[in-house]
């Protein structure tokens, strides 16, 4: 079955991101340094990109990453996506000493067409560790997840290392003379601490600091109503201690749905919506096949970067 197109019916349409380590391995693996670099990424990611992309809530387990954001368009989320995907992949294999690709498939994103289906995902993503069994509370997920963020107002912070600039730093600093050579650059020379501005979900964007504190609350104990804890719960300490090569004997897989929603006629709307697009675009590259230059390809969709330049800003 070929992968779905890429189609975003509004501006600033809420998607969740997810996406799985090769294998299901255990790359994400819960762990200061991890969590850290996962972090400096995406925060190096909105610094790029905040402008265009708002997220509202992200969490990992330790095969799989999910995030909640909404994007001006699809052209910025697929920039986005792209920005976090290819560096995330690049920091755990420095980290893990994993080479190669990373992820098992594409990123996909699932569009959510409203705010009781937007709360029910973010609800998911807050229970996400206890509801695996993998941790009593939500507070006690020791992986990415940033339920003190929203609840309690902590900062979200990693680094980022600028590996490029590294990458020239040492090509001139090898070319010069044994003798003339000072100390030889190294990740603390190009480092820089990111932060993660996160968004209030739409709904909640009218509250003050404080209420929109004290609803996220709301939301987290309500997931722990709807997620109680397992009986046996492996916890922190094993979580963090497992060899983040491990190759899981069995995977939970189930079909992604292809859309988020609460309501019935919001998912048929949405599925004639997206049936018009497939065909609008698919002709579009049909004409584009064929050797015409003026091609018109639908708003709703990502244009061919190979062919039309990426988006000012």
């Amino acid at each position: 079955m070929s992968r779905p197109l890429m189609f975003q019916q509004e501006p600033w349409q809420a998607f969740e991101l997810t996406i799985r380590c090769m294998q299901s391995r255990l790359l994400m693996r819960p762990g200061e340094e991890c969590n850290r670099r996962v972090q400096g990424v995406i925060g190096r990611a909105l610094e790029l990109y905040g402008e265009h992309v708002h997220v509202y809530l992200g969490g990992s387990e330790s095969n799989h990453f999910h995030i909640v954001m909404a994007a001006e368009s699809a052209e910025w989320k697929a920039r986005f996506k792209s920005h976090i995907k290819t560096n995330i992949s690049k920091e755990l294999g420095y980290l893990h000493d994993w080479r190669g690709c990373h992820w098992d498939r594409r990123c996909r994103d699932i569009p959510i067409l409203d705010d009781e289906a937007l709360c029910d995902r973010l609800m998911y993503l807050v229970a996400h560790g206890v509801k695996s069994g993998l941790s009593e509370t939500p507070f006690h997920w020791p992986g990415v997840q940033w339920v003190r963020a929203v609840t309690e107002g902590k900062t979200l912070s990693g680094p980022w290392y600028d590996r490029t600039k590294l990458d020239a730093m040492l090509r001139r600093w090898e070319r010069l003379p044994a003798g003339e050579r000072g100390p030889k650059p190294g990740l603390g020379d190009v480092t820089t601490m990111k932060t993660i501005p996160l968004t209030p979900p739409p709904m909640w964007a009218h509250l003050d600091p404080e209420e929109l504190k004290a609803r996220w609350r709301e939301l987290v104990e309500e997931a722990q109503r709807r997620y109680p804890p397992h009986d046996r719960v492996l916890g922190a300490k094993a979580l963090c201690a497992a060899d983040p090569h491990t190759r899981p004997e069995r995977t939970k897989r189930s079909p992604a749905p292809a859309v988020h929603t609460s309501s019935t006629a919001l998912r048929k709307a949405w599925r004639k919506a997206y049936a018009t697009f497939v065909d609008t675009y698919r002709g579009a590259m049909e004409r584009l096949r064929a050797g015409l230059s003026a091609v018109d390809f639908p708003a709703e969709g990502c244009r061919p970067p190979w062919f039309f330049p990426a988006p000012a800003g």
